[in-house]
């Protein structure tokens, strides 16, 4: 997927404030449904989720494909943050906004009644929807959201300290190696194909719990475009999720790749250049060279020339690797 953004996009280029409910829902629910090697550090909640899904949940499964654009009517812009206050506005959504938002989604016949006419801009089922989406919440993402909401808080914290001594090009730059900037084209990695342009209203940077692969919302309106990306997995307390993330030179990961190299991968979840990278570690940029090539042979990280700086990424089996 390719994003256009003008001189005017790029001055309203923004970090979101906070971690949204609302997009962890609905990114939570393609990755529910995703089954490649990246989305594995997600095995443990996929198996505790699927046993409690009510037959209804179709609906949200099917508004929330895979390598699919999220419908914007589902993740809102708002004048207040937190799921009622999202609730409540997805509740307020027009026949017109519902139905552009859900002009590609396939046609599905085994849909409850109450659903079966949202892809046609019927507000009537609105209601059960929002009930659905706070049922599925309660399930899949309140066992563990604070934990959650802290790794994404700790994310953007990082980002905003980029963007306020680097600029919009650095942030922007920091997403590879899914999300490729080279003015005025983002390419997201997302699996989907097209383009859409944010047509001035700017692009939201939301950092993501439930993602392995950049996300894309279209612009609805005066909306802006967002992308969600996969937050940085910091070393924190159990998220409820089964899929906790400890990263002590102490690990079983020290011990597979020694300590150097495990410091190097945890270093990389951010991205960083081979100088920036050396000054980190404490060891010469020759060193973390060598490091790199062999993190890089084992198909952990990626290594990309961005003018005169070499950048090192994660790959989706680093990150796993992180996850454990």
């Amino acid at each position: 997927m390719r994003i256009e953004l003008t001189l005017q996009d790029l001055t309203r280029v923004r970090l979101a404030p906070e971690a949204d409910p609302l997009a962890e829902l609905a990114s939570s629910l393609q990755i529910l449904q995703r089954r490649d090697a990246g989305s594995a550090l997600f095995n443990r909640w996929r198996h505790r989720v699927w046993p409690g899904l009510a037959e209804s949940a179709s609906v949200l499964l099917w508004l929330c494909r895979p390598s699919t654009p999220i419908p914007a009517f589902l993740v809102p812009e708002r004048d207040e943050n937190g799921l009622e206050a999202g609730f409540a506005t997805i509740g307020r959504t027009d026949s017109v906004c519902l139905k552009s938002a859900l002009r590609d989604a396939p046609v599905n016949r085994d849909l409850p009644a109450w659903a079966a006419n949202l892809a046609d801009g019927d507000t009537a089922g609105l209601p059960k929807l929002i009930q659905l989406m706070q049922d599925y919440f309660e399930l899949a993402l309140a066992p563990g959201w604070e934990p959650a909401r802290a790794q994404v808080d700790a994310d953007r914290g990082m980002r905003a300290q980029l963007l306020l001594h680097d600029g919009v090009d650095a942030v922007l730059t920091s997403l590879r190696p899914m999300v490729r900037w080279s003015s005025p084209v983002l390419e997201v990695g997302d699996g989907s194909v097209g383009s859409c342009g944010a047509g001035g209203t700017g692009l939201v940077v939301s950092p993501t719990y439930f993602a392995v692969c950049p996300v894309i919302v279209p612009p609805s309106g005066e909306a802006p475009v967002r992308l969600l990306y996969p937050s940085v997995r910091q070393a924190a307390p159990s998220t409820g999720y089964g899929r906790d993330v400890r990263r002590s030179p102490d690990t079983a990961l020290a011990d597979l790749l020694g300590p150097t190299r495990a410091a190097a991968l945890a270093v990389l979840a951010v991205g960083c250049s081979t100088s920036e990278l050396a000054a980190r570690l404490g060891v010469t940029p020759s060193a973390v060279s060598k490091h790199a090539t062999v993190l890089r042979r084992a198909g952990l990280i990626t290594t990309e020339r961005d003018r005169n700086a070499v950048l090192h990424s994660l790959t989706p089996l680093g990150s796993a690797l992180l996850g454990g």
